[in-house]
Order: structure tokens, then sequence, then C-alpha cells
């Protein structure tokens, strides 16, 4: 009998549930695409690209509207056993509330693992082939991810200092290039050179038409020009300059792989440590929005079908604001980047408790 009943309030979660997931995709889907339509119109793109800019962008909606989705199944869910008098039945045979409530969370849950999947494995690729569309094919601008740097210097391993007047990460070269190289703190090392391309299939790096100077104690340093000359560098480009943050283009492994590039040079990386963080805690957004939908359910007792889609949209978009404002405060570096990440699904769980309680749920 537990075993029915459980089954049988989870079965209204998901039809709701796929229901304002959809429809919220499609609020946000077409609130970008008005906001970009003059790009569209301006570059005379063809239905392909643009057809293909929307299928590319539909995963990243689906991870951020999974929450709201979520909380529009409870709302749902549980207004409909109201009205049809399911939940008096159910007290009444001896459940309690908060029992009739679990098969939701297991449901949210579910969504939320879900939402995580596709967060971490289709969602960053499709989005950044959307923002490729969309910034390099109809607006034109190539170097958006700020691969292409100029008067940079790094250090490419233990005592190697690289300066470059230019770096290209999408040619993979740079060019008027200065390489020290030191040896027990002292420089042992020069070169001067034109440019510099890097070989994928020997994983160095080529330098073309320069100078090297070798100094040798209190001798006179020795110089030789060379046309080519492959160094012992290995440090790929992508290791030397980072290109461009895009939190919804990346996942957890992506993120833990740049920390890692971060720390070799010294560079900060709070922006990097709360999108972790926030990542990590994505799901747990889930069984707090169901948790919220049951405590407004019972508090309100209304179950206007109408009155629930506008408040799970309206509050669900608040929920979201609330998480950009903690991700925002971690970058900055006012909170720690785990409360950045986890404050807003606790905060709002503890208040869906306070509300359940108050209606007697728990």
């Amino acid at each position: 009998m537990n075993r029915i009943f459980f089954r049988y309030i989870a079965r209204s979660f998901w039809a709701p549930f796929g229901f304002g997931l959809g429809v919220f995709c499609l609020l946000l889907l077409f609130g970008s695409l008005f906001d970009n339509l003059n790009f569209f119109m301006k570059s005379g793109a063809g239905a392909g690209v643009f057809l293909s800019y929307v299928f590319y962008q539909a995963p990243y909606f689906m991870v951020k509207m999974t929450p709201i989705a979520t909380l529009l199944a409870v709302l749902f869910a549980m207004g409909g056993m109201m009205a049809r008098g399911e939940w008096k039945a159910g007290l009444a045979g001896g459940w309690r509330p908060f029992d009739m409530i679990k098969p939701l969370l297991v449901c949210a849950a579910l969504a939320g693992a879900g939402q995580f999947a596709l967060q971490e494995t289709a969602a960053p690729d499709f989005y950044l082939r959307s923002e490729h569309l969309f910034e390099e094919k109809l607006r034109g601008r190539e170097d958006w991810r700020r691969v292409v740097k100029k008067d940079v210097s790094f250090s490419a391993g233990d005592d190697v200092f690289v300066t470059a007047h230019l770096f290209d990460g999408r040619q993979k070269n740079m060019q008027r290039v200065i390489v020290n190289i030191y040896k027990e703190g002292a420089l042992f090392l020069e070169l001067n050179s034109s440019w510099a391309q890097w070989l994928p299939e020997t994983k160095q790096w080529m330098f073309h038409d320069g100078v090297m100077i070798k100094y040798d104690g209190d001798n006179k340093p020795s110089t030789k020009r060379f046309a080519e000359y492959r160094s012992a560098i290995s440090v790929p480009p992508e290791n030397l300059v980072l290109e461009k943050l895009v939190p919804e283009g990346v996942s957890m492994l992506d993120v833990l792989r740049r920390l890692r590039r971060l720390k070799a040079v010294g560079a900060p990386a709070a922006a990097e440590r709360t999108l972790l963080w926030v990542k990590l805690a994505a799901p747990l957004a889930n069984p707090a929005m169901a948790l919220i939908g049951a405590a407004m359910v019972l508090l309100m007792r209304r179950n206007n079908k109408f009155f629930s889609f506008g408040l799970a949209l309206g509050f669900g978009f608040f929920f979201w604001a609330v998480i950009i404002m903690s991700q925002e405060a971690g970058n900055a570096e006012l909170v720690h980047p785990v409360i950045a990440g986890f404050a807003p699904a606790a905060g709002f769980a503890l208040a869906s408790l306070w509300g359940l309680r108050r209606a007697r749920a728990i």
C-alpha cells in the first residue's frame, strides 16, 4: 500500500514538470532571441544559423529552468491533491503531511540529478557552440574569448620566463618573443626571436629568426644567430595565457583544470573557485524549490493553476537572482566560495522548513 501511494503521488509530479520546463525554456529562449534579433537581421544569417543557435542554447536553458519547473510541478501536484480531496483522505488514512511530500522530494532529487548530468556533459559544449555562432559568425568578433594578447609576460616552467609583443592563442604562435632561462638564480640563456610557433606533434615551441645569448659566469656572453631553434619549452599555449572564462561553457572538470593552471602561474582564482562550488550546489536547488512549493501550498491553500504558474515563474526568477548575487559576492571575495555556492539553496530550504512547521506539516 505504501509503494502504491508513493508512486501515485510521484506520477503527479512529472507531467507539470515537463510542461513547465518546456514553457520556461521557450520563454527564456524567446527573450534571448528578441534581445539579439538586431544582430540576426543585420547579419543576413540564414534559417540554418538561426536554428543551430536555438538548438545549441536549449541545454543551457534546460539546466537553468529545471529548479523553476520543479517548483511548478510541486505546486500543481499538491494543489491538485487538495482540490480532489486526496490530501484530506490521506490525512484521514493516517498519513502524516510530510510523508505525502516525500515522493515529491524524491522526484525533485531525480530532476536535480538530471540537471547535474546535463550541466556536466552536453550543456557546456553546446553553449560554447552557440556563442561561437553568435560572436564570430554574426558579430564578427573572432577574439571574443580573448585569446589574443599584447605585451604579455608569463612563466613557462621553473626558471623560464617569456615576454611576447603578441600572443595569438588561436594560431598558437607568438610575435617578437624574448625568453629568459635562469640557472641557480642567474641568467643562463636568452632567446630573442622574431616569432615562435607551437608544434603539436612534438609538443614543443619552435623559435624562428632570432639570436641566442649564453651567459657563462664571468666570461663574455656568447651570441649565435639561428633561423630555427626547437626549444625544450613544452608548455602548451592554452596553459600560458588563459582564455576568457565562460561560466556557462565549462564543466566542473574544466574548472578544476583551469584552477591548476592558475595556481601554477600564481594568478588570482576567486571566480573559478566560486564557480566550482556554484556548479556543485546547483542540483540542490531542486529539493529546495520542492520544499518551498510544499510550504506555499500548505500555507496559502490555493489551487488556481494560473496563480501557481505565475508564482513559480516569479519566485523561481527571484531564486535565480539570489544565486547570481551570491556568486558575485564570491567572485568579489566578500564571502567564502563554499558559502557563495551553497547559501542560496540552504537559505531557501531553511525558510521552507520554517513554513512547513508553521503549517504543521513537520
